[in-house]
């Protein structure tokens, strides 16, 4: 067998390539950080799983809630089951420096997968009209992602602009959220009219298994929230597939018909070379930056993110609803609302919705402490809703990168510079939600509207856009820059603009399409 190809990652977009090259019968060496979860924490989890989640008392799950202290602007960090480990840093890795800026990379096995919240929804075709590829080249490797994650989606209107691709059931809904539901299915025509679509939300979830033990913010003691780690250990069955953690990449090359990468082995804390085919580059937006720069010599050049801007909105109702509590649920987005109004931005505008989870009630008794039990908790939560929404990137701001040499390892400076677009949007999408109460009952808290800084979504990319006619630090279209021939890029850095429907399916699928075309 010739020389394999090397993946560089085993986030969402490292698998989807991974899976791309070996449908296309190649060889695969997958580099990675490869940290995981401790070797405790898993063993408490398998204890979970051998009882009934009736059985989990407070104090026996209690240390999967380790770390997560909601504040008004939300999780300041989301962990998978009480750890960190997809945020640890390795020997070898940048440092990230930021100014008006929250944003990291992971060098965990599964990347963010191990903590994202399991929303899919494609890109529109007007979301990417820029692009130098089309939602139609998309489609066919959409599909290919749904072989081997898990979708729980049905049919409803949101299919006209965002398809499923592949139907399955959807997620049950909270009480809350059903209520809800049924008062816009009521008004769904006007809804319309005013340019607001809705659909249950599409989850990354074997429903099939779930037991609705209403952790889903935690992580999943049964693992049943998809997890790229999880397809990297099924591709360990194919004699094709190799799966290398414990390497930092360094830098990537490539001399005629061959290319290298050149990875720290952390264990022995020195530079392997690894000769391959190709190279791909799924280390995800900031790492795989930071490798290109290196690796293209280009310390102190300045290169530009696309950032999808990530915003919270409590919303209210009138009305509360009985039995809100997670009881058999799941805590996840219960519903996704599409703004496509033009007169708030030509750009969709996506909203996810959830209903009531202990983080609410932990983030009130935080703020209340002794007088918590005064607190009227049943009236008031049976009302709240949570909005979690995203602008497109054109709407957003945008993050300025300089990756710097110093005596310590090098370090990717991160800005952001403020612009006032961002926040005019986010008003008009206010006052949009404010002027639809009447059809849905949902009353906008506006003074307790919080826009995260920027990077905190973590729907970043285009650091490397994709362009047919590349120049200076942009793409082709199959992730190639400067000139590069087997050298590619395949996650969102080469998105050239970043839409506000959820960046991980997407990133999937043009990974996907890339390691299917470069493999030919």
């Amino acid at each position: 067998m010739g020389l394999p190809s090397i993946v560089i990652g085993s986030g969402p977009a490292g698998v989807s390539c991974a899976a791309a090259l070996l449908a296309q019968g190649r060889e695969v060496l997958m580099l990675d950080g490869g940290n995981d979860l401790e070797a405790y924490r898993a063993e408490k989890l398998t204890q979970l799983k051998a009882s009934s989640p009736s059985e989990w008392s407070d104090d026996r799950i209690a240390w999967m809630r380790e770390g997560m202290e909601p504040t008004a602007g939300g999780i300041p960090l989301k962990l998978s089951v009480g750890s960190d480990y997809p945020f640890r840093t390795l020997p070898g890795a940048p440092q990230i420096e930021g100014e008006g800026v929250n944003t990291r990379y992971s060098l965990g096995k599964g990347g963010f997968s191990a903590v994202w919240g399991t929303s899919i929804m494609p890109y529109a075709q007007r979301d990417i009209s820029s692009w130098p590829i089309t939602a139609d080249d998309l489609a066919p490797h959409y599909r290919a992602v749904l072989d081997f994650m898990p979708a729980a989606q049905g049919h409803d209107a949101l299919e006209e602009d965002f398809p499923t691709f592949k139907v399955t059931e959807p997620m049950p809904l909270s009480a809350q959220a059903s209520a809800l539901h049924a008062r816009l299915q009521k008004n769904e025509a006007e809804l319309r009219s005013r340019h607001l679509l809705f659909g249950r939300s599409r989850l990354a979830i074997d429903s099939a298994h779930c037991v609705r033990c209403g952790l889903c913010m935690y992580g999943c003691a049964y693992g049943l929230l998809y997890n790229t780690a999880q397809t990297v250990d099924a591709l360990r069955s194919n004699p094709n597939f190799r799966y290398a953690p414990g390497y930092v990449a360094q830098r990537v090359e490539e001399q005629g018909d061959q290319a290298f990468a050149h990875a720290l082995n952390v264990q022995t804390n020195t530079v392997e070379v690894f000769l391959a085919e190709r190279v791909f580059v799924a280390a995800g937006t900031l790492a795989s930056t930071a490798l290109m720069l290196r690796s293209l010599d280009a310390y102190d050049a300045q290169v530009t993110f696309a950032d999808s801007q990530y915003f919270l909105l409590p919303m209210a109702r009138l009305a509360g609803v009985e039995n809100f509590e997670p009881n058999k649920l799941h805590t996840l987005a219960q519903l996704f609302l599409e703004l496509t109004d033009p007169a708030v931005t030509p750009r969709t505008i996506h909203l996810q919705l959830y209903t009531y989870n202990d983080l609410f009630k932990r983030l009130i008794d935080s703020k209340l402490g002794a007088l918590s039990g005064l607190f009227p908790s049943k009236t008031f939560f049976s009302r709240l809703y949570l909005l979690q929404g995203y602008l497109h990137s054109d709407d957003s701001r945008r993050l300025h990168g300089t990756l710097q040499r110093t005596a310590s390892g090098d370090v990717f400076h991160l800005s952001a510079p403020e612009r006032k677009e961002t926040a005019e949007t986010l008003q008009r999408v206010v006052r949009k939600l404010s002027s639809l109460r009447s059809l849905t009952k949902l009353h906008p808290l506006t003074p307790m509207l919080k826009a995260a800084d920027p990077g905190r979504g973590f729907h970043t990319g285009g650091s490397f856009p994709m362009s047919n006619a590349p120049t200076g630090f942009q793409s082709d279209t199959l992730g190639r820059t400067h000139g590069l021939k087997r050298i590619h890029l395949v996650d969102s850095s080469t998105m050239p603009s970043i839409a506000a429907t959820t960046v991980t399916f997407t990133a999937m699928a043009n990974a996907h399409r890339i390691g299917s075309l470069a493999s030919q």
